[in-house]
């Protein structure tokens, strides 16, 4: 079977907000879809180790902001690039309203959004598919719905191709979201300020001359890149482990591919 074949089906991105005990949280989805229109019903499939998916399960109810092309990176640091379980996503978060379940909308990058109560909830083994009736939708804006591709070409942030700053000092680059340390040595316990991933997942940023340069799919160590097609996490190794589950979305090495160079 030919996996390319799946990466071909378009999707659209959404920041899902729940609200259970007294609390908000949010994360980025693309698994959001309507299943009919006589009742309104959509669908929306949750990896079981979010807190959004608990939440959830306990509350019966999410909104879906639908993210559009003026969204920037930040909104899916801030969404995607830490968890509930660690962080309190809306504690100074003001590009948002409450909507009238509850549950926060998030206004900033958004084009919609559409609040649903849960119907029927369906065990996929990792993740959940929550079949859900429409309560409430609005459209934010007129801008047009990001899909995951424009996610990859124009909003996802490209990393640098030099490892010196101008007054000489090294770069180093958090293989996770890409976030920047600039120092001549990474101090061994650092933890990366938007991912909270430790200093072993930061990689030394390499210049090199034309002539010299990396191929696309390759590290400057010559390791191959293995890209999660659903969040773009980057796994570095020559072979992806069977049982590998991205760091950030959760989804198993079958929704990974390899960067071809």
């Amino acid at each position: 079977m030919d996996q390319k074949a799946m990466y071909s089906i378009s999707y659209g991105l959404f920041v899902v907000t729940a609200a259970s005990g007294g609390r908000d949280n949010g994360c980025i989805t693309n698994t959001l879809a309507q299943v009919t229109a006589e009742p309104n019903r959509v669908s929306l499939t949750v990896n079981k180790a979010n807190l959004t998916h608990d939440m959830i399960a306990e509350s019966g109810s999410f909104t879906a902001s639908v993210i559009s092309t003026d969204a920037d990176f930040a909104l899916f640091q801030h969404f995607g690039f830490q968890s509930g379980r660690d962080a309190d996503k809306f504690a100074d978060y003001k590009d948002c309203r409450r909507g009238a379940n509850g549950e926060m909308i998030v206004t900033a990058g958004t084009n919609a959004f559409i609040s649903a109560r849960v119907c029927q909830s369906i065990d996929l083994g990792t993740h959940t598919m929550f079949i859900a009736d429409v309560t409430d939708a609005e459209m934010l804006s007129g801008k047009p719905s990001a899909t995951y591709a424009y996610y990859l070409s124009d909003i996802k942030a490209k990393p640098a191709a030099v490892g010196k700053t101008a007054d000489g000092k090294t770069v180093w680059r958090c293989v996770i979201c890409g976030y920047e340390y600039v120092g001549d040595e990474l101090p061994a316990d650092f933890i990366c300020p938007v991912c909270k991933h430790p200093a072993s997942d930061f990689e030394k940023v390499t210049e090199t001359a034309d002539e010299d340069a990396v191929p696309v799919g390759k590290t400057p160590e010559g390791k191959t890149i293995w890209r999660c097609t659903i969040c773009g996490y980057e796994y570095v190794g020559d072979v992806l482990p069977e049982d590998f589950a991205c760091p950030i979305c959760g989804v198993p090495a079958s929704d990974f591919e390899k960067v071809e160079g």
